[in-house]
């Protein structure tokens, strides 16, 4: 039967790996919000669930090595009320309002909603527009993945069945750098993503130096849209650029019809949410270089 699984709460870390690489068809279970949906719609077959709840190491939020370190443990909720978050990185904190309904929020973790491999997933957009990387530990030792390279289709990443998910890493971003995340879903709250897209800029005297435009629920996996963020590179940000890097955005995306939205609204979508994530990193690269103390 579907949902009938044998119950493991390892004590810590090491257990965990051991019980993965020794039990088949295990999955690990965090805040289960996906996972045990999964389970009983035989999405996802499981002869074992490992949880991770007593496993503290991965509830931590923490500067480690030049990088923000987010546990794999830590709720959505935990993220947006993370001071270090807020400071560092005040679009994560901000993308989770956004994130599903105050109860799921809760629950759902940012590693299980980024190893759930969903095309319409909120948290990889963001987190592959800062450049961020996951670290995966096993018996045979630990891995750390570029967040871009981690998908390879709907519900598949590079993963091993016998690795967890400890951490994700953002690493240090120049002071004159922002980022923006915006979706488009057909309730205000709890609704998944129609289409969404992530900006990433560093501006040096008002030129892009860096881009990163990401897309979300457009592709199979989130879409890094390597062209459109090209052509911003060396450019005045000025609205003719960001209209162009836009229109490219739209062009590279590649989406499906389905109940939520037909390829024609959502390549219009991915072209509006693109502009208006661009406009608003921008804005906030000028508002941190006011706020910025003169020499």
């Amino acid at each position: 039967m579907p949902g009938t699984y044998e119950y493991h709460r390892p004590r810590d870390l090491e257990e965990a790996c051991r019980l993965l690489a020794d039990l088949p068809e295990t999955q690990v279970l965090a805040g289960g919000t996906d996972l045990l949906f999964d389970i009983d719609a035989d999405v996802r077959r499981a002869q074992h669930v490992i949880s991770v709840q007593d496993l503290e190491d991965l509830k931590q939020i923490r500067e480690a090595d030049g990088s923000l370190s987010i546990g794999a443990g830590c709720t959505a909720s935990d993220v947006r009320a993370s001071s270090l978050v807020q400071e560092l990185f005040p679009e994560l904190a901000g993308m989770v309002g956004d994130f599903a309904s105050p109860q799921v929020r809760n629950r759902a973790t940012v590693a299980g909603n980024i190893c759930s491999a969903v095309p319409c997933s909120d948290f990889p957009v963001i987190l592959i527009c800062l450049g961020a990387s996951v670290e995966l530990e096993s018996k045979r030792g630990s891995r750390t993945v570029k967040l871009v390279d981690f998908f390879t289709g709907p519900r598949e990443t590079v993963r091993e069945t016998d690795e967890i998910m400890t951490r994700i890493l953002v690493p240090e971003r120049k002071p004159e750098s922002a980022a923006s995340y915006l979706k488009f879903q057909r309730r205000a709250s709890n609704s998944l993503s129609v289409a969404s897209a992530g900006a990433f800029l560093t501006l040096a005297d008002g030129v892009c130096t860096e881009a990163r435009i990401v897309l979300g629920a457009v592709a199979p996996i989130p879409l890094l849209a390597e062209k459109a963020s090209a052509s911003l590179t060396g450019e005045a940000m000025n609205p003719e650029v960001i209209a162009r890097a836009a229109e490219i955005a739209r062009d590279e995306a590649m989406p499906i019809t389905d109940v939520r939205g037909s390829v024609d609204f959502r390549r219009e979508l991915v072209q509006v949410l693109t502009q208006r994530a661009l406009n608003q990193a921008v804005e906030r690269i000028e508002q941190q270089t006011k706020r910025a103390p003169s020499d």
